[in-house]
Formats: structure tokens, sequence, C-alpha cells
């Protein structure tokens, strides 16, 4: 009897403490989306404290009971913020999968495995098929520096860089320096028939690789204009990093493009300037197809009221070669299972259908969700947001709203629940270079996250991009945002939703207002647009 007794005591007192352990729990979720809170509301802190104590408490019963879980959005934050298998995730599709380059076997790999990932969660899912324009996969490319020296550089060809015969393309290295009008002007006629090397800053944050995108562009054009055969491009990582760029023509381009480690870059810039001459011999190989089919993964959870009107968000599934694609854009791959797998577990139930999609073919100019943009075309009056997460691991600290003001002010009303995470700020700027560009080409609300650069600038497009680079623990946070917006805007009240598609001469507004033409030019993209095959016409 005694011992009856004390079981008793034992479990009515666990029991006790789980009622207390799930007011705690949703506490301090509360104070997670509102961390100013905390320290202005003296109650609240001895709440806390107190339920502190009792929690300490719990694991000295021997009746302890499993917490049920519940379906609100603090379940879903405390529970995508606690252990859960995103971190396993992200480390198989990098090491195990590797660069994923679409058109490649590994990439097709790849989605099944993302397929795979939203079946075991139980959500709904599917690949679908879209046709890629252009297709290009490079075999090999290999080259030599001779001359007054004699040494092999370390190298590696942009994509859609033009092709060499069999045995190869040599010709003289001519120095233009970072590749100015000014310095085209003064090596003047020598440039013609021979490659010109251009040096380049640093680059080690985002705002460095969107100059280096800019500069790129003009320097190809004007390499092309004075007759050059190629282009040797400084790498703008140190310590020999290589990465792979769209040479800015797309597959129209027509020099040998080549990215040079920049120590070797600097070795032959250095005798070049000590008057000795160089060779650059090159041989690359490179598998090119006018159209290909790949596929983009897409899951969804249906809406419980407005099931026919969507929540659309997505990250890139496809990588370069070089790394892993690890922060571009693996992390962000592994966010969206996650959320779809959680919101599953919990049973969730947005009001609005909200889909998952994982595109492929974003590296070569953001043809899977153009793709997307194009079999689903009778729904899109009926996508309230479409959001990319592209930026890599780096905390998010709000959206960009892409010269939508309406989606900028409801924007700020759904991510107030996760200021506390760090997501504050809502930038109504237009952003070229990810997987919204089409939804914002279509007229559809359009927003993407914006991250703290961390480490992404100099391991962007790298060989250097892999599992070990990603900032684990901003990444759930992330989740946590990314999550919550989804789910805000899934939930709105229909009166809220103000915005609506915009009309063809509203977007050409946008791409006049924000001089767009010139970053859709240098991901070449704009091309389609201005011949009415992309976007709302």
């Amino acid at each position: 009897m005694k011992n009856y007794r004390k079981s008793l005591y034992m479990s009515g007192l666990s029991m006790l403490l789980i009622k207390f352990y799930k007011r705690f729990i949703i506490l301090i979720v509360d104070c997670i989306m509102n961390a100013n809170l905390m320290f202005q509301n003296s109650t609240l802190m001895k709440k806390l404290f107190f339920y502190v104590l009792l929690v300490g408490l719990l694991p000295a019963c021997s009746a302890q009971k499993e917490l049920p879980m519940r379906n609100s959005p603090s379940d879903m934050m405390m529970t995508l913020l606690s252990d859960t298998p995103i971190e396993e995730d992200l480390q198989e599709l990098c090491d195990r999968y590797g660069g994923r380059v679409t058109g490649t076997d590994v990439n097709l790999a790849s989605v099944d495995w993302a397929v795979r990932k939203f079946e075991e969660a139980g959500v709904s899912v599917k690949k679908e098929a879209f046709t890629i324009p252009s297709l290009w996969i490079e075999n090999g490319t290999i080259a030599s520096v001779t001359g007054a020296t004699e040494f092999t550089p370390k190298v590696v060809a942009k994509y859609y860089s033009k092709t060499t015969p069999k045995d190869g393309l040599k010709a003289k290295i001519i120095d233009v320096g970072f590749g100015t009008d000014a310095d085209f002007a003064e090596a003047g006629t020598t440039v013609k028939g021979n490659y010109v090397l251009v040096e380049a800053d640093l680059c080690l944050d985002v705002d460095g690789l969107f100059k280096e995108y800019s500069d790129a562009a003009a320097i190809d054009a004007r390499a092309a204009a004075a007759g050059a055969v190629g282009i040797i491009n400084m790498s703008s990582r140190p310590k020999k990093l290589l990465y792979r760029f769209i040479a800015s023509d797309g597959p129209d381009h027509g020099l040998v493009n080549i990215v040079m480690a920049r120590e070797d870059a600097f070795r032959c810039q250095r005798m070049l300037r000590n008057g000795d001459q160089l060779d650059f011999d090159v041989t690359l190989n490179a598998v090119t197809e006018t159209e290909s089919t790949s596929y983009n993964v897409i899951a969804e959870i249906k809406g419980s009221e407005m099931a026919d009107e969507y929540v659309l968000i997505g990250a890139h599934l496809d990588s370069w070669g070089l790394g892993t694609g690890a922060n571009d854009n693996g992390c962000n791959v592994s966010m969206m299972i996650d959320i779809a797998r959680q919101m599953q577990s919990l049973g969730i139930q947005p009001k609005r259908t909200i889909r998952f999609a994982l595109w492929n073919a974003e590296e070569q100019g953001y043809f899977g969700s153009w793709g997307y943009t194009k079999s689903h075309q009778a729904e899109l009056d009926k996508h309230i947001m479409a959001m990319s997460v592209d930026i890599g691991s780096g905390g998010i600290t709000g959206f960009f709203s892409n010269g939508r003001p309406e989606m900028a002010a409801i924007t700020e009303k759904v991510m107030k629940p996760v200021s506390g995470l760090g997501a504050k700020t809502v930038l109504d700027i237009p952003i070229v270079g990810t997987d919204n560009f089409d939804f914002m080409l279509e007229g559809v609300g359009n927003l993407i996250a914006n991250h703290k650069p961390f480490n992404y600038g100099v391991n962007y497009h790298a060989s250097s991009d892999t599992y070990d680079k990603v900032d684990l623990e901003s990444l759930k946070r992330n989740t946590a945002i990314v999550a919550s917006v989804a789910l805000g805007f899934a939930n709105l009240p229909a009166e809220e939703v103000t915005w609506k598609r915009q009309s063809p001469e509203e977007i050409a507004k946008i791409i006049s207002d924000f001089n767009l033409e010139f970053p859709m030019r240098m991901f070449g993209v704009y091309e389609a647009w201005e011949r009415g095959e992309r976007g709302r016409h």
C-alpha cells in the first residue's frame, strides 16, 4: 500500500508538472516571437523563472508521460527549433549527391531523393517535367601558360563558354587591368585574336558578388567588341579557390571564358608588366544541347478553407559541381523538406494550400521556376505569394518584396511573430537572380528571404561550398521564420489580401522604374522577356 501511494503521488506530481511544462513551452515560444516582451514585463519574468524551476523537477518524476502535440503555430515553431532531421537531410544531400548540375545523372538522383523525403513525411509530392532551352555541361578544361615561363594554372570554364577545337586554342595573353573602357583603349589592337587577362577585387560578400556579375557583363561586351578570342578572369577568391558563373550572353556567348586561380593570374600579370610575353593554351570540352528535359519537385499541404489559393515557398535543388551545393542551396532545400515534414506531423491545416517547390536549373537561368509558371499558368491568379529562399544559411533579417508596396505592408504584419528570431525588415526592392524572377514577370506577389552574409560570398559557386560551411543554428531559426511567414500568408483573412496579379503594363513599369534591364541582361534573361517568350505580355 505504501508503494502504491508513492506511485500514485509521483504519477499525480508528474501530470501536474507536465501541465506546467506545456505552459512553459508556450511561454518560451511567446518570448521567442517577441524578445522585448521578456524584459518589459516583470510579471512575465517571474512566471518564466517559476516555470524554469518546475521544469527542472520534471526528470525526477518516475511516471513521466509523453507530451501531447497540438497543431498551433506555437507548436510548429517549437518543433522546428528543436531536434529535427534537417541537419541529417542536408548532410546526406551534400555528401552523398555532391554537386548537382542540371542535366547530370546525379541531379536526377537528387530529384528522386527529394521525392522520397516528402513521401516518408507523408506529404503529397510529385515530379514535374519542364524543358530547358539550352544545356551546357563541362567535361573538362585543361590549360597551360608558356613563353617566358611554363606552368599549369588552375582554371575552370564559365557556363556557356565557347568550346575549343580538340587540340586546344592558343594565343597571347594581353593584360587589360580591370577591363575598363580606358584599359581596353590603352591595350588597343593588341587585344584582337588574343586572350585578355582581367584583374578582380577580392569578393567576400553578396554586394561583391553583384558587382562582379555587373563588371563581368561589361567586360564580356568590351572583349567581344575588341576581337578577343577569350577572357581569363582572375578569381576573386583567395587560396586558389575556383568558382563558376554564367557567361553574360548565355548560350549565345562567343568567347572562351575562363576563371583562373587568383595566385596564378597574379603571377601572369606580374610577368606581363615586367615586359615578358606569355601564351595561353586551353582545351575546353563541353556537352551542349539546345533542348532537354529536367524536373522540379512539387509537394503540398492542402488548404482547409481556400484550397484553390496557393502560398508557394521554394529553394533550388540544383547546384554547381565544384563543391557540394551546401549554402547554395542545399541548406534551404532541407528547410523546405523539414517545414513540410513538421507541418504534416503536427497536423497543421493552413486555410490556403501551401506548396513546397524544389526548383531545378536555377543556376542556368531559373528554368525550373519558369517552367512552373508556364505549366501552372491557369493557377497563377490564385497564387497569393511565391517565396524564394536562396542566399545561404546566414540569419534571415527579413524579406525583399520586389517592388510591391502592398506586399511589403502585409509582409511586415505577417513577420511580426518572428521578429524575436531576427526577421524585422522588409525591403521593397526588386531582385533579379533567383527563382522569384518569373513570378515577378508574371505579376504574382513574390518575396525573397534576405540573409546576413555569413560566409556566403567567399564560398559562392566555389569548390568550398560544402556542408561544414553551413551555419546550422541559423538554419534552424530561418526554418522557423519561413514556416511562420508562409503559414501567416496562408491564413490571412480574404479581406486582407488586397493585392492582385499585376497587368503586363504594371510589370513593365517595375522593370523600367527600377532599371532592371541591365541585371536581366547580366543574367541572360532579358532577351526572352523582350521577345515576349517569358513573363506576362
